[in-house]
């Protein structure tokens, strides 16, 4: 592994799991078994380290959050939280916090692309499918996202023990607040 990726594998030790704001590089340097030089080289400084670790850390949810068409309503929401809920070692409301305290205005759009492409896109997907299908109300897809989303953080403590039933069980509550019918 060369100097880039061994910084870029140390800094998931770090970034996602407290402040940015609280992260050093110089553990995550030591991990790497690195010099700065090679930092600086590579990502020019600790913020463009942060932008590209955001990039990694979100692109397999990328992939995994992407359901399938076709799922019910209910499947589609239930597989999205769980897999939401099984990501480990990283801390996606930190990572949303940790934009503000990016200097660059170009690092900031960077992580919120990386964010709103894995995160939010997906579950605007199988929301907007859900309209189209007369299950939902047509309403704002971003007002239900984040009515989502905020319920799956706050429910992540009790996912830590049980990911499928906490995403099934909240699935459950938010679609019957929300579900014009009991039918899929």
């Amino acid at each position: 592994m060369n100097g880039r990726d061994r910084i870029l594998a140390a800094s998931g030790n770090f970034f996602g799991r407290r402040p940015y704001v609280e992260v050093s590089i110089a553990p995550i340097l030591a991990e790497a078994e690195v010099q700065p030089p090679t930092l600086y080289h590579h990502f020019g400084d600790k913020e463009g380290l942060y932008v590209a670790w955001a990039h990694l850390a979100f692109a397999p949810l990328r992939t995994q959050l992407r359901i399938q068409r076709g799922s019910t309503l209910e499947e589609g929401l239930i597989a999205y939280a769980a897999i939401y809920y099984m990501m480990s070692g990283i801390d996606i409301q930190q990572v949303v916090r940790d934009i503000e305290g990016l200097t660059r205005d170009s690092s900031k759009e960077a992580v919120y692309g990386s964010y709103f492409e894995a995160i939010y896109e997906p579950l605007c997907a199988i929301l907007i499918e859900g309209m189209d299908s007369g299950r939902l109300p047509q309403e704002a897809v971003g007002r239900l996202a984040d009515l989502f989303l905020a319920g799956l953080n706050a429910l992540s403590v009790h996912a830590d023990r049980d990911s499928a039933g906490t995403a099934a069980w909240f699935v459950q509550r938010y679609l019957h607040g929300h579900c014009r019918s009991a039918s899929s």
